[in-house]
């Protein structure tokens, strides 16, 4: 029953045949050597078992340029071609001889379902159905023409699937995506300078569930080039890339999860976009290259979105060796401002900049005499002379800090020596630079002990002038009463000023 024997050619034209499974665990269509054409139009279905393809018999073949229906699996070990034809199985693909297609599909519809054998199967266009399910391969395997990924996953595992269609259209998905374990990878060739996705996740079998996290390649030449794609999850330290050994410029390195990526053909570089979720992954600014020993910056990155996610993009990449990328975020600067100088009862309004990217969080320390201890521009009022220590940390966790001195002098009066009155726009008063004064008289006269200015007023100052006459050059003699905001004392100081032209 359902065995074809010998060198005999059956035709399949408009046929519906269907073989109905007997109990016995052997495949239920079993050909030994015949030659077996299906005709455009034509259907054969093997209901609730598989196909074996058996070359024990003689050199049989199936040519098939109709429709195969298979409920159980395919096992092909003498040669299967086609031409605009389909090949629908439940089971697995087992493929220990050749297979060649025309426009020409392969529908895996069932559930979990592998594609396995000894001889890498050559795909003209592969259709993985069934839903969220598992389609897992023991081989090595190709697809010449379209990969419909739909809403499956593609478990590579240690091999590799490689999409040797160019076109940028040659992966389709809704949810699926391609996992990997070890060296395997999902492989792309490129001919044009346009962006290639790999949709690329991490196992739903293995540590856990699966996240899904692209990768985008933008090749810089229209050449001849294959790249590959695995996400790994979890921390590269457990995989020898330690996430704590940094070069100089890098900061943090994502623990969650690294991307290795492969150029197996070709020398052209290549734009090289990351996505990450902010939400559970961290905020990422920067890529990192496992070489030398330590995870390295790559090159200044543009942040954008894509694919539902957030992105980091660097514009080349040209070495894959080793396989380990990572986003990361770069180190960055503090500049607290320079160091300043206040009387006893004065302020100054602390300027800090910042190179960090994102939110930050801010702290000072010590916090005394601060109008906020969290915000980048407080005011300082301190009493005595203080060191400031800001520290701003970044959304990755990234920290840098940095200082300045404020220094309080004891009530004393700040006093230029000397000013030139020319309307240059610069030293053409005289007049004290304390901000805190409360009462205050200042008077200034000249050689012979004549008053020539008066003011009570500290933000006014001489011009050098007495009724309306300029004054000649030379040293003049001034003396102040004044005191300080917040101190109650009544203070007094002199001294000399020289008038320039």
């Amino acid at each position: 029953m359902g065995i074809a024997n010998g060198m005999k050619k059956v035709n399949l034209t408009l046929l519906l045949c269907f073989f109905i499974a007997a109990a016995f665990s052997q495949a239920l269509f079993n050909n030994n050597g015949a030659d077996i054409y299906i005709k455009d139009g034509g259907f054969m279905i093997i209901k609730t078992n598989s196909l074996h393809n058996n070359v024990s018999g003689g050199a049989g073949k199936i040519d098939n340029q109709g429709t195969i229906v298979v409920e159980g699996n395919v096992i092909n070990d003498a040669p299967i071609s086609g031409n605009g034809d389909t090949i629908k199985l439940q089971g697995d693909w087992i493929n220990d001889n050749a297979y060649t297609g025309s426009s020409s599909w392969v529908d895996m519809y069932g559930g979990n379902q592998m594609i396995t054998g000894t001889a890498v199967t050559t795909f003209d266009n592969l259709n993985l159905g069934g839903g969220a399910v598992v389609k897992q391969q023991t081989i090595d395997a190709i697809t010449a023409g379209q990969l419909q990924l739909n809403d499956a996953e593609l478990a590579t595992d240690a091999n590799e699937m490689l999409v040797s269609n160019t076109a940028l259209t040659a992966i389709t998905r809704n949810n699926g995506f391609a996992s990997s374990l070890g060296a395997g990878k999902l492989s792309r060739a490129t001919n044009i300078s346009a962006t290639y996705l790999f949709p690329v996740g991490s196992p739903s079998y293995n540590n856990g569930p699966s996240i899904y996290r692209p990768i985008e390649m933008t090749p810089v030449a229209a050449a001849a080039n294959i790249y590959g794609a695995c996400l790994v999850k979890g921390d590269a330290t457990n995989d020898g890339y330690d996430v704590n050994t940094l070069d100089d410029v890098l900061c943090k390195v994502n623990p969650n999860f690294y991307h290795r990526l492969y150029h197996n053909t070709g020398s052209d570089a290549t734009a090289l976009a990351m996505f990450y979720d902010p939400a559970t992954d961290g905020d990422w600014t920067d890529q990192g290259h496992w070489k030398g020993g330590m995870w390295s910056y790559i090159a200044p990155a543009t942040a954008g979105t894509g694919n539902g996610f957030s992105s980091v993009s660097v514009a080349s990449v040209s070495d894959f060796n080793p396989e380990p990328f990572a986003l990361a975020r770069k180190k960055f600067t503090v500049n607290a401002g320079p160091d300043v100088t206040i009387t006893e009862g004065q302020s100054t309004i602390i300027h800090t900049a910042t190179g960090a990217s994102g939110a930050t969080t801010i702290a000072w320390a010590p916090t005394t005499a601060l109008s906020c201890d969290n915000c980048a521009n407080p005011t300082a009022s301190p009493l005595a002379t203080t060191r400031y220590v800001v520290t701003v940390t970044d959304p990755a966790g990234c920290k840098s800090s940095d200082s300045l001195l404020v220094t309080v002098t004891d009530g004393i009066l700040l006093v230029p020596t000397g000013f030139s009155p020319n309307n240059d726009g610069e030293n053409d008063l005289f007049r004290v630079l304390n901000k805190n004064l409360g009462k205050f008289d200042l008077q200034v006269f000249n050689r012979w002990g004549e008053l020539v200015y008066e003011t009570s007023d500290p933000t006014e100052g001489w011009d050098g002038t007495y009724k309306n006459m300029k004054q000649e050059v030379g040293v003049y003699v001034w003396q102040c009463t004044y005191v300080l905001a917040g101190d109650p004392v009544t203070k007094f100081a002199k001294g000399n000023v020289t008038l320039i032209r």
